[in-house]
């Protein structure tokens, strides 16, 4: 009986400590970029780490919000290791909140760069008409002839925040009801805009570089254009990559943190045209168009009031 006893104890003790073992060999990821790249560059590092990956994916239609709220609220509770953001205004307040571990002084970093620009269908649009400015989206001539994302998420609520901190609020609110008067189309995501300029039933819209360069490579009849280039230029967003305090596990956390926050992922990224410029190495692509970068710390506080002002006037 007393060696069976033992036995069971010591078949007990090996089974939890297999178990903690690997429990522990895991890291639980909160991502906006897009699943068909991320996915594949967060399973090369499982393949080379050997730690199982867990991944919550946002969704197209509510980029970022969705996981910015998650993670407040299990602020006291985090579940999540990383996060890996598509875009900077709601890194900055989530960090502002204090959700972040500091890496070397700095709540998140930054990697990967896109910008806001036009896809034009090039079969309802000869190169000489093609739009050259944002403003362009309110032009009557394009009236009910063009589609934006929902400025309510992701990269296009960034934008329009940008815009309300650069402009004030009776320029920003002029700005909406053109739009709603233009009969611009409000819908859900870029993709979204892409998909259907492309298939013609807008002659133009406002996306992404990623979702434009996407729906070239597909054979669409697309063209992608950097307006504003006499002004300020396009609007440009980074991804952000941040650890969230009191991780669940913090050394496969900083394992993960490192291998996505290199110059080799980057190049990953551009490769699969996820983003177009590089801010961890050298990338001469960045001299040859204007991009407006605003200071995200800054552009983050006009989020909530360029949400309300959406609502009341473009809805």
């Amino acid at each position: 009986m007393y060696i069976k006893v033992v036995m069971a104890l010591l078949f007990l003790f090996l089974f939890v400590s297999c178990s903690g073992e690997k429990a522990d060999k895991e890291v639980v990821i909160y991502t906006s970029v897009d699943q068909v790249f991320s996915s594949q560059i967060l399973k090369e590092f499982e393949r080379k780490s050997g730690i199982k990956v867990r991944a919550l994916y946002d969704t197209e239609a509510s980029k970022a919000v969705g996981l910015q709220k998650r993670l407040m609220q299990e602020k006291t509770h985090p579940k999540a290791d990383v996060f890996w953001n598509s875009e900077n205004l709601r890194s900055a307040r989530l960090a502002k909140a204090g959700l972040f571990q500091k890496q070397g002084g700095d709540a998140y970093v930054a990697m990967g760069l896109r910008s806001r620009v036009f896809v034009i269908n090039t079969n309802k649009m000869q190169k000489k008409e093609f739009p050259d400015s944002l403003e362009d989206l309110t032009d009557p001539k394009y009236k009910a002839k063009v589609a934006i994302s929902n400025p309510l998420f992701g990269t296009a609520s960034a934008q329009f925040a940008a815009l309300l901190g650069k402009w004030g609020e009776e320029k920003f609110i002029d700005f909406l009801q053109a739009l709603k008067r233009n009969d611009v189309a409000i819908l859900a995501g870029n993709a979204n805009v892409k998909n259907r300029v492309g298939f013609g039933e807008f002659a133009f819209g406002l996306v992404d570089t990623d979702d434009a360069l996407v729906g070239i490579s597909q054979g669409l009849p697309l063209a992608m254009r950097y307006y504003d280039q006499d002004k300020e230029g396009v609007f440009g967003v980074y991804g952000t990559l941040a650890m969230i305090k009191g991780a669940p596990h913090p050394q496969e956390a900083q394992k993960l943190f490192e291998y996505l926050h290199t110059k080799e992922v980057e190049k990953q990224l551009i490769a699969m045209n996820a983003v177009q410029f590089g801010l961890l190495f050298d990338d001469e692509n960045k001299k040859h168009n204007k991009i407006w970068i605003p200071p995200a710390d800054e552009t983050s506080s006009y989020l909530q009031r360029s949400a309300e002002l959406i609502r009341e006037y473009l809805d």
